[in-house]
């Protein structure tokens, strides 16, 4: 079997050659070099019936098939990486073996927040009995459950058998408690992170803070972007997640990716919370919850002597990390240490303004998205681990803790962060992924948006995840008999563009393989092709109409679940009309204005011959 490597040598040297005797061919029958041009751009879709652009053959004209990559196989020596594993017995299962008569403990794995047992692999906080029995709580607290393990170390996601409403029962604990409710929403994915229940948890009353997560990601249009970003997050927050009634104290935008926006949320959870009660980080799946506890866990919101005896929280693109309620004690916000914060932060100010400057002179000088991202450093005003009087030292002679004990005295009048596990939207299309997946549908870097002309019976689809059709246009202008569609996933999504009336055989051919991307194929892939749901339709057609001359502003975007969402600019006075696909038609909204309206000034000039634009830099500095 030839390798991968040489096959896509051999056949991009036929499709030289086929391209060198089309040239040659025009030359003899005299044909202009515009000719030409269009006759080497329909070569590289020869055989692809239907096809008018794929993003796979545009760029490195792969074939339709690909050899599977193997799965690699699971290690089998995983448990010598735990402190009390002795090794496998002879005869023993060198994966572990669970033991249903142990009782299980009352400690919870320091990744995942579950109580640690060993009677079942299935569910949450599984330890096999080699590692399990025998062992003290001072010695459970220093370890992590399977599942953990493997997503830290192998990045392989473990199924466990949760119950969805043990979700809703672990966070309707805030309902009788006075606390404040950081509710996380991921930016590329709104409105379908705003969980709709969210009011019915926080009640009227409870004082929010709405938090935007992935800002890094965002493409920057103009010197305002963040604001227009931060009013289309609150716009749908209080239209899909509970209306009006909300107590929102703050809106802040960050990435707990690079820290930017992190020392501006903690500074406003001083100035506004301070410390009248417990903090809850609230949210959907996989919006940044744990990335963000694990930031403030290494920040002037958490006491320094803690820092390094609570344990970072499992993050991880899968789902459903975080499986029960992980804390960490709130540093009390006194007058002279909010002084002292505020002095190193003004220190801090003209360095931050200088790499500010140098970030953004490299971004305009190697056009790199990596130097555009915003980003920011969290650092640490107070540090107890040079105090030699400090108790959890060696120097005051007595043995060093490992652990929070959270029942010393101290702590009794504490107030805390909880990080809580992640509610499955109804809209969000993860369950249906694997780690990989997810990993290809999360940009990382700045998102560079695609643009596209979209003609009337045309469809365009995001891998295997979403399709948009054009099913008419009315323009008063006859040139203008297309519409403008923006692309805002990650680009290792592929773009496919079709006719309507074959999309649906189109879809059928190509799903599993480089053209739609995701899903991919896999050793399970017949029995997970019976069970994908494949592309359903929203009941009711888009319309869209614009009136005015918009000047290069775009009218709306339509959100496709977990794919990303597309943009639209149509010409002004102006009508089309829509259809939007998703599995199960979930996470299908028009969002107006657009998140993104200034997206013209991101792409570049119309490719000849193509229904694409040529792509650019993702960000501009000007208004």
């Amino acid at each position: 079997m030839l390798k991968t490597s040489r096959l896509h040598k051999i056949i991009n040297k036929d499709v030289f050659f086929r391209c060198l005797r089309l040239r040659s061919t025009a030359v003899e029958l005299g044909q202009s070099s515009r000719q030409k041009a269009w006759l080497i751009a329909r070569e590289r879709y020869r055989g692809h019936d239907h096809v008018h652009y794929s993003s796979v053959l545009e760029t490195k004209l792969k074939p339709s098939y690909t050899i599977p990559e193997a799965t690699p196989p699971l290690p089998e020596d995983w448990m010598d990486d735990y402190e009390f594993y002795k090794g496998a017995h002879s005869g023993a299962d060198k994966q572990g073996t669970p033991d249903p008569s142990v009782s299980a403990s009352k400690v919870p794995c320091n990744g995942c927040g579950a109580n640690l047992h060993c009677s079942s692999a299935t569910l949450p906080g599984y330890i096999p009995s080699e590692i399990f029995r025998g062992r003290t709580q001072d010695e459970l607290r220093t370890i992590i459950c399977k599942r953990c393990h493997f997503l830290k170390h192998y990045n392989i996601a473990l199924d466990v058998e949760v119950a969805p409403s043990t979700y809703v029962d672990t966070i309707s604990r805030i309902k009788d408690k006075y606390a404040l409710a950081i509710v996380l929403v991921d930016l590329l994915d709104f409105p379908s992170s705003i969980w709709p229940g969210m009011q019915s948890v926080l009640g009227t009353k409870r004082p929010v803070f709405l938090v935007g997560n992935k800002v890094d990601l965002l493409p920057r249009d103009s010197n305002i972007y963040l604001q227009h970003i931060k009013d289309s997050l609150q716009r749908e927050f209080v239209r899909y997640g509970g209306g009006d009634g909300l107590n929102i104290k703050n809106v802040s935008l960050i990435s707990a990716k690079t820290g930017y926006g992190v020392e501006g949320l903690i500074t406003q959870l001083h100035k506004t919370w301070a410390y009248k009660g417990d903090v809850y980080l609230l949210g959907c799946t996989n919006v940044g919850k744990s990335s963000l506890f694990n930031i403030l866990l290494n920040s002037d919101y958490c006491r320094p002597e803690a820092s390094g005896l609570v344990r970072k929280a499992t993050t991880c693109p899968w789902p459903g990390t975080t499986l029960k309620l992980l804390r960490f004690p709130i540093l009390r916000p006194s007058s002279d240490r909010i002084y002292l914060r505020f002095k190193r932060l003004v220190s801090e100010r003209s360095e931050k303004a200088a790499m500010e400057m140098e970030r953004r002179a490299a971004a305009r000088e190697t056009r790199s998205a990596a130097a555009a991202q915003p980003a920011g450093s969290v650092g640490r005003t107070f540090d107890r681990r040079d105090d030699v009087n400090d108790a959890f030292s060696m120097a005051s002679g007595c043995r060093p803790n490992t652990t929070l004990n959270e029942r010393q005295k101290e702590y009794k009048e504490a107030r805390w962060v909880y990080d809580t596990p992640g509610v499955m939207h109804p809209d969000q299309l993860t369950p249906l992924l694997t780690t990989k997946e997810l990993q290809r549908l999360q940009p990382s870097t700045m998102i560079r948006p695609r643009a596209f002309r979209l003609r009337p019976q045309m469809s365009i689809l995001m891998g295997g995840l979403a399709r948009l059709d054009l099913l008419d246009i009315k323009s008063s202008k006859k040139q203008f008999d297309w519409l403008k569609v923006f692309v805002f996933a990650s680009e290792k999504l592929p773009v496919l563009i079709t006719d309507t009336e074959a999309a649906e055989e189109v879809y059928k051919k190509y799903l599993g393989t480089p053209f739609l991307g995701v899903p991919s194929t896999d050793e399970n892939w017949e029995a997970r092709l019976q069970s994908w749901p494949g592309l359903q339709c929203k009941q009711e057609d888009i319309v869209l109409t614009s009136c005015e001359r918009n000047e290069g502003r775009l009218n709306c975007d339509i959100t496709l679940s977990s794919a990303g969402w597309m943009g639209l600019l149509l010409p002004g006075h102006s009508e089309c009309r829509l259809r939007a696909w998703t599995p199960k038609a979930a996470g299908i909204y028009k969002r107006e204005p657009a998140l993104i309206p200034l997206a013209d000034r991101l792409v570049g000039k119309h490719i000849r011959y193509s229904l694409a634009y040529n792509t650019t830099k993702p960000f501009v500095f000007k208004k």
